[in-house]
């Protein structure tokens, strides 16, 4: 037994001494030197530092599978694609900056991107070209239609071609909003792509996702506070399942698709305000003295109220909102009657309820 347990001692040795590291080496303009140079991961934690001397810096190191780390020279942010064994090279003299690794994760990355660039260029002249021969804006998108889904496709390939690898996975963070609004869709994607739960914008869209799946139609209101015109604590539940029908306008002052929608919600107020309607504003991403400027500008007398950025309850969040204006009617009992109103269809659709 000691014989055996004495053999086994050089091959562990060696294994700890053979282990593979990664090593990442940059090369900077004279601008950098003597800089710090910091190699942070995913998370935003320090793993390597090091000064700048003769216009270069380098790191080592080992990781537990594959990740995207960050190199940090003054404000220059450089993702790189990290695994063992790699030998990874940054260039800082190029505009963008060049990463690449012999073949390794950075280049398969760079061969896609390529691709991705080349597409995008031949869309973009053949649209100028398309527009300058007197084409309208419609016309020409139905022109460059088939060519925009082949570029799709060129990201959608770079996926399902590197589902196993970090690679998939850091292409899949770049189009995920593009092209998974449907929280099942974004699941089944995420179980076929290795990695893609280490990505910040992957797992923040499901996060939003979830959220709107949680206020779709149909679904009860969800509550949140902020403050009313003179200061004072002011909740959605404070006029949501009173009995009333609520039309909620999620606004902004800078926002001009909002403002081209308040002369419709003024007139709903006008019409139907009373026992069983009222429009409601609720002010979003905004500053405050300028959301009471426009409130005077626009003639607006509805309730509001006012969602201050640093609110402990991101009302837009909350209700899976990217975009403004949103407005959606609340049944007299909460329930979520429907999301998306705009325009006529909104007045015809509010009117249809009320009756």
């Amino acid at each position: 037994m000691k014989k055996l347990l004495y053999l086994a001692i050089p091959a562990l040795l060696m294994t700890a001494c053979g282990e593979k590291k990664y090593s990442i080496e940059g090369k900077t303009t004279g601008e950098y030197e003597g800089k710090l140079a910091l190699l942070q991961n995913n998370e935003g934690e320090t793993l390597d530092s090091c000064i700048v001397a003769d216009s270069a810096f380098a790191f080592t190191g080992t990781i537990e599978g594959q990740g995207i780390y960050t190199i940090l020279v003054e404000k220059t942010n450089i993702p790189v694609l990290v695994q063992n064994g790699a030998n990874i090279t940054a260039d800082l003299t190029q505009g963008p900056v060049e990463v690449s690794d012999n073949g390794g994760l950075n280049d398969i990355l760079n061969g896609v991107m390529t691709k991705v660039s080349e597409a995008g260029k031949a869309i973009n002249e053949k649209a100028q070209k398309l527009m300058a021969e007197g084409l309208s804006y419609p016309e020409v998108h139905d022109s460059i239609n088939a060519d925009i889904e082949a570029l799709y496709e060129i990201y959608k390939n770079g996926i399902t071609e590197n589902k196993d690898n970090i690679v998939g996975a850091r292409i899949l963070g770049m189009v995920a909003s593009e092209f998974y609004s449907d929280l099942t869709r974004l699941d089944s994607v995420i179980a076929e792509v290795k990695y893609a739960t280490e990505i910040k914008a992957v797992n923040d869209l499901r996060t939003f996702l979830e959220l709107a799946e949680n206020t779709k139609e149909g679904k009860m209101f969800v509550d949140f506070s902020g403050f009313d015109l003179d200061g004072n604590a002011s909740k959605l539940s404070d006029y949501v399942g009173k009995g009333k029908y609520v039309l909620a306008d999620f606004w902004a002052s800078w926002c001009g698709p909002c403002k081209m929608e308040i002369p419709n919600l003024i007139e709903l107020h006008k019409q139907f305000a009373g026992e069983k309607f009222i429009v409601l504003g609720v002010n979003v991403w905004d500053q405050e003295d300028k959301f009471k400027a426009a409130l005077e500008e626009e003639g607006i007398e509805y309730p509001q109220i006012y969602i201050p950025r640093d609110n402990k309850d991101n009302a837009t969040e909350l209700y899976g909102i990217q975009g403004i204006p949103q407005i959606m009617l609340f049944g007299p009992d909460g329930t979520i009657v429907k999301r998306n109103l705009r325009g006529q269809e909104m007045k015809d659709f509010v009117a249809g309820q009320l009756k």
